[in-house]
C-alpha cells in the first residue's frame, strides 16, 4: 500500500537538522555555555582544517619551475614578455627566498612571485642572470 504523500528525503533531512539545532540550542542554554566561546572553538577548528587544505606554496626547485620560452618568462600560471621584465626582487631569509616581479603585476597590487628554499637562491640568481642578461636585482 502506498501513501498519498510519499516521504521526501530532503524534507526529512531538513526536519532532522532543525530538531538537532533546537536540541543543541536548548542544551547550550541549559548548560550555560558561552556561545561566543563555542563559535570561537568552531572557527579555530575550521581555520585549521582550511589551512590543511591549502597547497604548499613553496617551490622545491625554482630553476625547473621558471622557464623561458618564445620570448616569455613562465612560472605557474604566469607568462610575461621578457622585454617587459627589467627588475627582479629576491629577498632571502634563513629558510626561504622570496622571488617576485614587482614591476610586472598581473593583477593590480599583486605582483607574480613564489617562495623557494634559501639553499637554492645562488643557483637561481645565476640562472636568471644567464637567461635575462643585464637584469637589475632588488634585494
Amino acid at each position: 500500500m502506498t501513501s498519498a504523500h510519499p516521504l521526501n528525503k530532503a524534507k526529512l533531512v531538513h526536519g532532522i537538522l532543525a530538531a538537532l539545532s533546537v536540541g543543541l540550542i536548548l542544551w547550550v542554554v541549559r548548560q550555560e555555555v558561552n556561545l561566543l566561546l563555542m563559535l570561537g572553538v568552531f572557527n579555530l577548528v575550521w581555520i585549521v582544517q582550511w589551512y590543511k587544505t591549502m597547497p604548499d606554496a613553496t617551490v622545491k626547485d625554482p630553476v625547473k619551475y621558471v622557464t623561458f620560452n618564445n620570448g616569455h618568462i613562465q612560472f605557474g600560471s604566469t607568462s610575461i614578455t621578457l622585454h617587459k621584465v627589467t627588475r627582479v626582487a629576491l629577498e632571502t631569509t634563513r629558510e626561504h627566498c622570496y622571488f617576485s616581479l614587482p614591476y610586472n603585476p598581473t593583477t593590480p597590487g599583486n605582483p607574480p612571485g613564489f617562495v623557494f628554499p634559501a639553499s637554492k637562491a645562488v643557483e637561481f640568481k645565476r640562472y636568471l642572470q644567464t637567461e635575462l642578461g643585464d637584469i637589475h636585482f632588488i634585494h
